[in-house]
């Protein structure tokens, strides 16, 4: 079963401030502790001496985010160099055995839509090795030429897999489809012509205008001493030279409403049953870089939209015609985002050899048409008991998020890119300001009266069965032909352009 699963970090309003020394910035979470350094690196330390291992992770504001036509895939280029030798650790294999020597049983570098990071976890005794490691391999990459052709090869063979991979292609036709404008900013991985045109001087270019400490932050977690840690990013980081501000110039966001109209597409997907297909309906949403209030509101109505005897589960089973078979198969997802947020309704729905096209509109006419209005027309639709469920799973939420320094390591970074340690920091305190009149607000900001993507993967024996059908009720095929947005030649032909 496909589900969307918002990644979800509470705050706790109800723990007491801590203070460590006076060097740390108070934090409202206990054991957390936060520290600057004069050239703007932000330091976070977790402490918790359950088990003697120290967890650091280094990561950076940019990615997809920060793309251009001209250089989407550089990020994911520059991750890879990263692991190639540097003024310490002179090559690959000098890097490789300092990782074994400080007895790191798993490492790793990821670019994604909107933050670059690295991470591993080492036992606490070497903590200062390891904060040192990631200070040479941030601060100092070699870059040498032919390091850098081998890479290019390597980044191009892994991007060029996913034109063949069934998941990529879907993820990818869904971006070009709601971010039609900026669609490379939505990707991460980058185009196969930029990576393999790359130069070291382009590398130099990114590294020196977003690989910056006033652009970073250091996360430490674990069986650490604060006050150590502080001292050793100052040691360690402290000559790391500030630049500008990367994002001091205001990009031009994604669009708001990137549908003139409803958008149909259908997906022959090998790896779901014959008997089953997965109906999905996709509308913009709140970007934390824009809209931090209606993401608040898209979270608490996520939750009731989760509560089986909820308006959104119960009138989706109601509908018998769409064939959902139980209401675990219904689902409403969000995960806040910086900047290309989606709002993802679904269903698996049974027969799908029977009518799918029809279905499929039907479950988006049921949301527009019903739960919507439903909820907009009554004021009094969710309960206190409702609201005080959805308060009480906050803070289990919190608890659960909260059992490992790594959990609050990785939480508080997630949020640091998308928005600030500030909203993590008030999240669920933010979150039970949200009322009726806050939900009806973002149905009608992102969802009432706005034109929604709808997507059917089907196994492809049924496709070929109901083919004509869905082309005569206005669905496009989703294909690895069309799905990229570098293959696409509107793309291309606008950029020759300029």
């Amino acid at each position: 079963m496909i589900r969307n699963v918002k990644h979800t970090v509470l705050c706790a309003v109800l723990i007491v401030f801590s203070v460590f020394g006076l060097s740390a910035e108070k934090t409202p979470v206990d054991d957390l502790y936060h520290y600057t350094l004069d050239n703007g690196l932000n330091v976070y330390v977790v402490e918790n001496h359950a088990a003697p291992l120290a967890y650091i992770e280094i990561a950076v504001k940019a990615g997809g985010i920060a793309q251009s036509p001209q250089t989407a895939g550089l990020f994911h280029l520059y991750e890879h160099m990263m692991f190639k030798g540097n003024t310490k650790y002179r090559d690959a294999a000098a890097v490789q055995r300092a990782i074994s020597d400080m007895g790191v049983p798993d490492w790793n570098g990821t670019t994604g839509a909107e933050c670059v990071n690295y991470f591993f976890t080492v036992p606490s005794k070497l903590l200062r090795d390891g904060m040192e490691f990631w200070s040479y391999a941030i601060r100092e990459p070699l870059l040498d030429p032919q390091e850098f052709e081998t890479e290019k090869k390597v980044v191009l063979s892994e991007i060029e897999g996913g034109l063949a991979d069934p998941d990529t292609i879907y993820s990818s036709g869904i971006r070009k489809t709601l971010f039609p404008k900026y669609p490379w900013r939505a990707d991460p991985a980058g185009s196969p012509d930029v990576v393999r045109s790359a130069t070291i001087g382009q590398i130099k270019d990114i590294q020196k205008k977003y690989y910056i400490p006033n652009n970073a932050a250091l996360f430490v977690g674990g069986d650490v001493d604060p006050d150590e840690v502080y001292r050793l990013a100052k040691e360690l980081y402290g000559s790391w030279r500030k630049g500008g501000d990367p994002w001091a110039e205001q990009a031009e966001p994604q669009l708001d409403e990137p549908l003139t109209r409803v958008v149909y597409q259908v997906m022959p997907y090998d790896k779901i049953s014959p008997q089953i297909a997965q109906v999905s309906v996709m509308f913009r949403g709140p970007d934390a870089g824009r809209d931090v209030r209606s993401t608040y509101a898209a979270d608490v109505t996520g939750y009731l939209f989760q509560d089986p005897q909820g308006v959104y589960v119960k009138t989706m089973m109601d509908t018998k015609e769409l064939g959902i078979p139980d209401q675990q198969y219904v689902w409403e997802g969000y995960q806040t985002t910086r900047a290309t947020s989606i709002l993802n309704f679904g269903a698996l729905v049974t027969d799908p050899d029977s009518n799918l096209p029809q279905r499929s509109q039907l479950f988006l006419k049921t949301i527009t048409d019903a739960v919507v209005p439903r909820i907009l027309g009554n004021k009094n639709i969710f309960t206190k008991p409702q609201f005080d469920q959805i308060h009480q799973k906050m803070k289990d939420n919190w608890i659960n998020d909260s059992e490992t320094a790594e959990q609050v390591k990785n939480n508080l970074r997630f949020w640091w890119i998308t928005a600030s340690d500030d909203y993590y920091y008030h999240y669920v305190g933010n979150m039970m300001k949200v009322d009726k009149k806050g939900i009806d607000a973002f149905l009608n900001k992102y969802i009432n009266g706005k034109n929604a993507l709808v997507t059917v993967l089907v196994n492809p024996a049924v496709y070929e069965q109901q083919k004509q059908d869905f082309a005569d009720a206005g669905f496009v095929e989703i294909t690895k032909d069309t799905a990229f947005w570098y293959e696409d030649p509107a793309y291309r032909d606008a950029e020759a352009a300029k």
